[in-house]
């Protein structure tokens, strides 16, 4: 019997035991949070939800006033067209009533009014009547025969109009009425109209009896005000309006539906009332309206409705509904209003039928999900602010043991280890503290064998053979390739190559651009031996390594006697590359005469050698490339825009090599072949340092970097193995230079391969600026001479230093004399110029 409490008080004793257990695994600040935060947040959702319901409260309050003001708004509109339609047809009664007078009233009266009425007809008791009808084409007149056939007969009307009183003016219900419209080509032809007559009675001369006027509009008139008020042209338009469905009808007094609100754009679409019918039921259609609809008496709230219509009366109920089609709202609003109408002069105006505007609101949906953002935003914000102020208390109390623990954070490496020391006492920080001291000096110690036994291993491996059998498996693959020229894998050598065969295969000018050193010439030369012309010559000339003069005669050639030193006729490049390619280089070089003669050239494939009167017709393709950005060119107005169009019928840029690394390794086996054979060695390898430092370089003179690069180590490599220290980059070699000529700078330096001796040798020659050491040969020659001419073109510095000088090493001195700090570049194209700083 004892058993069962006693299982029930372990029960308990267990649950408050493992629900410590969870709080106790919490900090300081953690019990904080858990203590407040719960009841803060009760309060926040309690407030939140108080505040939405009374803000749906007003909002229904504000949509109720909306949907009333709209329903008032197109009943008014009603009213006031059927009363300036019961104006105007009082205005023919009391006008000339003659077949001429009617019609030219009622032309000008459609013509000058914003109706436009269907029919104006008076019936004389005695005597001939009128009816006349409008259309598109004007007012028609029907005749008296004719009048036998229009549907429903205009004679039927004509009795009431002894019981009407002078200026009554009643309405009619919807009829449908059949017209005769003969036309040449239709004789026979009737048209059938649904319209509202409004009549009025005409008193007879001289003790005549009286006759009847009635004018007659088509309903779709009065349809077009509710679609007018519906769609973004309502007057009442001032915001934008969300998709749901909302519509108006009009309704009689005996609770016929008779049409409902379409979209504006169809003015003359047919009467409908489906949207209005749809959740009842009841008849549809009715004599001249099949689109009519009449609900059952158990609706029970669309009947209350239109009694009230008839005391004159309107109001508004909100509907609930289920939420349908995606749509979230659940209730929809029911307005009407009564549509009065003055039949009678100085009498009380009677109801004729009402508006009912049913409207639907995404506004209490999309204000609720705001209301909940904001409490959402507003208790993220409280649970922040309450979170901060927990952390602020429990930093301050926790200070001794962050501290602590920060130091040990800050432990990064061996050196910044170090044994922690804190201006705080006590046992517990104390014990801490030390223990942490114990971990420190014991992991210092362990760290220091590790990186010994690591730095042996780490060396020991670099200087390994690396393993590059499946680049060498890859050139030999490379060999037996469409294209042997280019060499290399990856994406952006597979769509160099792709652009090379497109281009071979059309026999159009190609613009190859790309940084020095790429292999723009390669390309080239590949596009030449896959096309069509691979059996004619290429021609290669390098614009920026002749003066314009030069250049002009070498690739037009000229005649014997054309200038003095003209011994004999020269072909040019044009005519040597007749049938073949014609490759220029550097073709921004040009000077503007020789891109003008290019520019002819190319137009027309011929030429004029100098001195010679005979143009001469050349079959040549022209490869052009350039290391520069051309339309900058265009811009500075240093190169033509239309021989940059003529020659970019299709472009081709080479990629920098730091664009595909993963390449250095394969050009680095194939590079390395070569200088074998210029070093005269063999079965030379990089070592894994080696291979590592080439594929971590920027490569800033590219592929001929490397090439020079792997061919300097291939010469002054000591073993069958070129290993790190032995791969000697450019800014390895800069660095040493000016660290040679700066002292302390040399210990930040790696240091060269130089004999102890020299350096208190080199510490006595007189120290340069930093900017002047290291200078190479060239430019120690030059720079006196640019000192004491403040400037220099690139031309000038090819004449200063001679030998033949290529205008690309010249640039290369020049733009290393700018990064220097020794000259400023100025000016763009021919026209540059480069002056000393300063």
């Amino acid at each position: 019997m004892n058993d069962a409490p006693t299982s029930e008080k372990q029960a308990r004793r267990r649950r408050p035991a493992c629900l410590d257990r969870v709080v106790r695994h919490f900090g300081l600040r953690g019990k904080l949070l858990l203590a407040l935060l719960p009841p803060i947040v009760a309060i926040l959702l309690a407030t939140g939800y108080a505040s939405y319901t009374v803000t749906e409260e007003f909002i229904d309050i504000a949509l109720e006033r909306t949907v009333n003001l709209h329903t008032l708004a197109v009943a008014h509109e009603v009213e006031q067209f059927l009363d300036e339609c019961r104006r105007d047809l009082l205005y023919f009664a009391r006008g000339d009533l003659s077949t001429d007078g009617l019609r030219d009233s009622f032309k000008r009266r459609t013509a000058v009014g914003s109706r436009f009425y269907s029919e104006l007809c008076y019936l004389p008791a005695s005597g001939e009547p009128v009816l006349l009808i409008s259309g598109n084409d004007g007012v028609h007149r029907v005749s008296r025969e004719d009048m036998a056939q229009v549907r429903p007969s205009p004679y039927a009307g004509l009795d009431k109009a002894k019981a009407m009183a002078d200026g009554e003016v009643t309405l009619s219900d919807v009829i449908e009425v059949g017209y005769p419209m003969p036309t040449e080509e239709a004789p026979n032809r009737h048209e059938t109209r649904q319209v509202i007559r409004l009549s009025t009675r005409v008193p007879g001369a001289e003790g005549a009896p009286p006759g009847l006027l009635f004018l007659s509009f088509e309903v779709v008139r009065l349809r077009n005000i509710l679609s007018w008020y519906n769609s973004e042209k309502s007057p009442l338009w001032s915001f934008p309006r969300s998709d749901e469905l909302r519509f108006s009808y009009f309704l009689n007094r005996d609770g016929w539906m008779l049409f409902q609100s379409e979209d504006y754009a169809k003015v003359n679409g047919e009467l409908s009332t489906y949207l209005a019918r749809e959740g009842f039921s009841g008849t549809l259609g009715k004599a001249g309206n099949g689109a009519a609809f009449r609900p059952n008496e158990k609706h029970f709230r669309y009947w209350q409705a239109v009694e009230a219509i008839r005391n004159r009366k309107g109001g508004l109920e909100k509907v609930a509904q289920e939420p349908d089609n995606g749509s979230e709202v659940n209730a929809y609003y029911f307005s009407y209003a009564p549509v009065p109408f003055d039949s009678v002069p100085g009498g009380d105006p009677e109801v004729v039928g009402g508006v009912v505007f049913v409207d639907r609101s995404q506004l209490p949906v999309v204000a609720g999900y705001k209301n909940m953002d904001a409490m959402l935003f507003v208790t993220g914000i409280a649970i922040i602010l309450i979170s901060v102020l927990i952390f602020w208390f429990g930093r301050i109390l926790t200070k001794p043991i962050r501290e602590l623990a920060a130091e040990v954070n800050s432990i990064s490496s061996l050196e910044d280890m170090k044994e922690i020391r804190l201006p705080y006492s006590g046992f517990d920080i104390t014990t801490l503290q030390e223990s942490i001291n114990n971990i420190i000096r014991r992991v210092r110690s362990q760290m220091v064998e590790i990186q010994v036994k690591d730095e042996v291993i780490l060396n020991v491996n670099k200087r390994e053979r690396a393993p590059l059998d499946r680049e060498r498996e890859a050139l030999a693959e490379a060999e037996l390739s469409r294209i042997p020229e280019i060499v290399g894998t990856g994406s952006a050598i597979s769509n160099l190559k792709v652009n090379i065969l497109k281009a071979a295969q059309v026999e159009v000018d190609v613009l190859i651009t790309g940084e020095t050193g790429t292999g723009k010439q390669l390309v080239a030369e590949a596009i030449h031996n896959q096309g069509s012309r691979s059996e004619g010559p290429f021609v290669s000339i390098n614009c920026g390594a002749l003066d314009e003069n030069l250049l002009l005669d070498a690739l037009f050639g000229h005649v014997k006697g054309a200038f003095t030193e003209a011994k004999d006729d020269r072909k040019g490049a044009f005519v040597e590359a007749d049938g073949g390619t014609l490759f220029l280089d550097e073709i921004q070089s040009a000077s503007p005469k020789v891109q003008q003669a290019l520019l002819r050239a190319l137009a027309s494939r011929r030429i004029k050698p100098l001195g010679s009167d005979q143009e001469l017709a050349v079959d040549v393709r022209i490869l052009a490339a350039t290391n520069v950005d051309i339309p900058t060119l265009i811009d500075g107005q240093s190169f033509r825009e239309d021989l940059y169009y003529r020659l970019k019928v299709v472009s081709i840029a080479t990629p920098a090599l730091r664009e595909h690394r993963e390449n250095i390794p394969l050009l680095s086996v194939y590079y390395l072949r070569q200088a074998e054979q210029l070093a005269g060695r063999e079965t030379l390898s990089l070592s894994k340092g080696a291979l590592a430092k080439l594929v971590g370089y920027d490569w800033p003179g590219n592929v001929r970097e490397l090439v020079n690069c792997i061919t300097r180590a291939a010469v002054m490599a000591e073993t069958d193995i070129i290993q790190a220290e032995e791969i000697r980059l450019e800014n390895e070699r800069r660095l040493f230079q000016e660290s040679a000529e700066n002292g302390p700078l040399a210990r930040s330096a790696p240091e060269p391969e130089a004999e102890p001796e020299a350096a208190p040798v080199r510490s006595a020659v007189p120290r340069q600026p930093v900017a002047e050491s290291g200078l190479n040969a060239r430019q120690k020659e030059a720079w006196p001479v640019i000192r004491k001419r403040e400037r220099v073109t690139r031309k000038e510095y090819q004449e200063i230093v001679g030998g033949d000088l290529s205008s690309r090493t010249a640039i290369y001195d020049l733009q290393d004399l700018v990064k220097r700090g020794l000259l400023v570049k100025r000016g763009r194209g021919p026209s540059t110029m480069y002056e000393l700083a300063g």
